[in-house]
Order: structure tokens, then C-alpha cells, then sequence
């Protein structure tokens, strides 16, 4: 399998980071696309773990898939920081375990249960077209999905939550969470709600996937809900690494595609981006 060799650029330091990837499997193969770009996967996400996440930290990937942002956060919190990796899908663990022994990164932790509002069993649907889609409700019901209506796989399963592995582990306040769970991000939410009090967690990333939350028995104002009672604010985030935009409670997120947002305080974000720089758009009328 192909390995891509990266440099992350972090703020002032500059670290070497490997890859392994099968382009024969479709997530695999579209994370490659941008790699061979030039660019990160994801980028809005990686800029901002990029511009937030420092040695020492601890942080949490729930959906970890191929190992990519698993390996960025191992690189970006070095040997003392750690990283709470979540993924459940046996179809997936394989090449995020050999991601994480390229990098040689004994700082993360491997949990292999969902990650959910509670403990106890759950069901879990393996995608058989693309491995980026397992979900906790069926992925045949995604239009397009041909190989998975033709073969379901349905697992039960015993979840676990956020805040018990946290405290399982005995470490701090995290300082970053990433969560790409198809729609269950609202029930991984709810499943680390002491974490989230008193806006501990200064930066939580979620997909925003509004068919898949409806699936969950959620929706996006739902999910924007939870967290804005909490005193989070909600952002969306930009491949170019700008700024994020703060969305005002009440202003609807109209998408294209599925996208990540970002739910944090302008506090927060005050302490990375110290400057912005503006232009209205347009020249001033002639006198």
C-alpha cells in the first residue's frame, strides 16, 4: 500500500507524519486526493488542530477511520500529550493500527466500543462502500449505497461514553475533540456532558450531517442546541485555515455537502488568531 510521507506545519514547529493508504477502498482513496494535492485531509479540520492542539495536550478523535487525524494529533501533542482514539469498525482497524505504529505514537489510547450517550449495547452497521460510512443506523438506506443494501452488516455492540473513558484513563480536561460518527455526534455529545460544563473543553469539532442525525433521532438545530445551551457558540470552518465564522443562534447552516463545524467561544478562539486582516470587498467611490 502506498505510504505518504507528510510535513505538518505547526504553528513554529515542523513534523514528520506517515501515512498508509489502500486507494482500492474509497475513503482511503479520497483522503489520498488531497494528500497528493499538497494539501491535508480535511483541511479545515487539520489547519485548526494545527493552529490549537500543543505539545502536551490531550485530545480525542470518535470516528478515527484510517488513522489520519489520530496521527496528526499524535504528532501534534508529542510524547507527553495523549490521544483518546474511538473506532469500532473492524473494517477499519487493520491500517488505523499500522497508522499508528509507523509514527511509532505510544501516546495513544485505542478504544475499539462506540462512543455514545451511555454504556451499554448498540447496534453498529459496517459500510461495504466506503469504509468512512459505518454508522449506528443502517448505511443501506443512504442512497447510492449498493454494495452495503446488497450485503448488511449489523454488529451489536458494547458503547462506552467520553467522560468514563476520561476518567477510566485519569486524564485531564481535553483541549480538543473531533467527532465524524455519520449522525451519532449529538449521542457522543450527551456522553461527555461533565466534560463540557463550564465550557471545559475549549474546542469541540463535529460533522454536520443532517442526514445522518436524522437517522439518529436528532437534526442539526438539535445538535447546535445542545451545545449552544452549554455556552458554546457555533462556527464554521474554512479550508484555507481563515478565521472561523461565528453563525449567530437562530441563522440555519445551508450545505452543499456534508461539512464540519466548530463549537468553541470567541475567548477561545482569541488566543490563536491574534490578528485578522479585512477588506470590505470593493473600492471607494471617486470624490
Amino acid at each position: 500500500m502506498p505510504i505518504a510521507d507528510l510535513q505538518i506545519r505547526s504553528r513554529a514547529r515542523s513534523l514528520g507524519m506517515k501515512i498508509d493508504l489502500d486507494p482500492a477502498r474509497a475513503n482511503e482513496a479520497w483522503i489520498m486526493k488531497f494528500l497528493e494535492r499538497g494539501a491535508y485531509y480535511e483541511p479545515d479540520i487539520a489547519r485548526l488542530m494545527c493552529d490549537t492542539v500543543d505539545e502536551g495536550d490531550v485530545v480525542v478523535d470518535v470516528g478515527a477511520n484510517a488513522g489520519f487525524f489520530t496521527a496528526l494529533m499524535g504528532m501534534l501533542v508529542g510524547p507527553r500529550g495523549r490521544v483518546l482514539s474511538f473506532e469500532p469498525g473492524e473494517n477499519n482497524l487493520a491500517r488505523l493500527r499500522n497508522n499508528i505504529a509507523l509514527n511509532a505514537l505510544a501516546n495513544v489510547e485505542l478504544i475499539t466500543k462506540p462512543a455514545s450517550d451511555a454504556a451499554g449495547s448498540v447496534s453498529f452497521y459496517l459500510n461495504a462502500d466506503d469504509t468512512g460510512g459505518n454508522a449506528m443506523w443502517d448505511p443501506a438506506t443512504f442512497e447510492g449505497n449498493e454494495k452495503s443494501a446488497a450485503s448488511r452488516q449489523m454488529q451489536t455492540l458494547e458503547a462506552t461514553t467520553i467522560d468514563a473513558e476520561i476518567a477510566r484513563l485519569s486524564l485531564p480536561t481535553p483541549k480538543f475533540i473531533k467527532i465524524d460518527t455519520e449522525g451519532a455526534e449529538l449521542k457522543v455529545l450527551a456522553g461527555c456532558k461533565q466534560l463540557l460544563e463550564d465550557r471545559k473543553v475549549p474546542f469541540v469539532v463535529t460533522e454536520y450531517h443532517p442526514f445522518g442525525l436524522e437517522k439518529m433521532g436528532a437534526s442539526p438545530q438539535e445538535l447546535r442546541g445542545f451545545m449552544e445551551s452549554r455556552g458554546y457558540s457555533t462556527f464554521v470552518l474554512y479550508y484555507d485555515g481563515s478565521l472561523p465564522r461565528l453563525i449567530p443562534p437562530g441563522t440555519g447552516i445551508v450545505i452543499p455537502c456534508f461539512v464540519n463545524v466548530l463549537f468553541s467561544t470567541p475567548e477561545y478562539l482569541a488566543r490563536y488568531y491574534k490578528s485578522y486582516f479585512h477588506h470590505p470587498g470593493m473600492t471607494h467611490p471617486k470624490s
